[in-house]
């Protein structure tokens, strides 16, 4: 049977439209997000079908092609997870069983995010080469895996030595706040929101903070319009959402082939 549902994310659901609508709303204009348990007592629905509505959501704000970031680019990597089991012992971020994150923001522009199984200099440059221009100037930390990158860029690299307390450079427009500024707010929407993301989901909630970042500039009217018009025909099913999808391209020979045909 033919509804004005069929094809979208509302289809077969049994929850009246004014939750969806009150979950896309709360998604859009929390600057953090909101959780599912928060969502299931606002609107007296079980924690399941909360979970559920907000997986669509994020899964719907994905997926869209976005033009290439231009001008003057920042790329540093996040590593998402809990605290390190010994403070001051245990390592909290590269090399620990944290996922790490890459991002590349544009200065004044938008954000992309991309979840991977290992920070490699080959990964970040298939990452980086699929989303800017060749024209832009890149901004990293002195992390050696930025080396290889930062040299096919016309604009060139430039360093701030974070080791030597180094954070903006005198005189200078070079530091890498803008995306550690990005970077914070996934941090606190973890710490003071989920409290918990799972490797599997994580590229969804990265979909959610990406989106919120790009439509900064709308008011939450605008927002929302904008991601009722990004989630159309992407519907997810309750299994899809539980099964281990293939979230990652495999970072081993796939991502070489690309690089060596695309990039730079």
């Amino acid at each position: 049977m033919f509804t004005v549902r069929t094809g979208t994310i509302f289809e077969e659901t049994r929850l009246p439209l004014r939750v969806w609508v009150y979950a896309i709303w709360k998604a859009c204009s929390s600057k953090k997000g909101i959780s599912a348990l928060q969502l299931s007592r606002e609107m007296e629905i079980t924690h399941k079908s909360a979970l559920f509505i907000l997986r669509r959501i994020r899964h719907g704000l994905g997926e869209v092609i976005e033009p290439r970031l231009t001008g003057t680019i920042e790329v540093d990597e996040l590593y998402v997870g809990g605290k390190p089991r010994y403070k001051g012992v245990s390592k909290p971020g590269k090399g620990s069983d944290r996922t790490p994150v890459v991002g590349i923001v544009q200065r004044g522009g938008d954000v992309r995010f991309q979840m991977m199984e290992r920070v490699t200099s080959m990964n970040i440059a298939c990452f980086i080469a699929e989303n800017a221009d060749l024209s832009c100037r890149v901004i990293t930390d002195e992390a050696p895996v930025y080396k290889f990158v930062g040299k096919h860029f016309e604009g060139g690299h430039e360093v701030v030595t974070h080791s030597a307390k180094e954070y903006v450079r005198k005189g200078t427009d070079v530091h890498s706040n803008t995306v550690e500024g990005v970077f914070s707010l996934i941090r606190r929407g973890v710490m003071g929101t989920f409290h918990s993301i799972s490797r599997k989901h994580l590229p969804n909630y990265l979909n959610e903070f990406q989106f919120r970042w790009n439509t900064r500039k709308m008011d939450d009217g605008q927002r929302v319009s904008a991601a009722i018009k990004a989630i159309d025909g992407k519907r997810l099913q309750y299994r899809e959402s539980v099964e281990n999808p293939p979230y990652l391209p495999k970072q081993t020979g796939q991502m070489e082939a690309k690089f060596e045909e695309e990039p730079f």
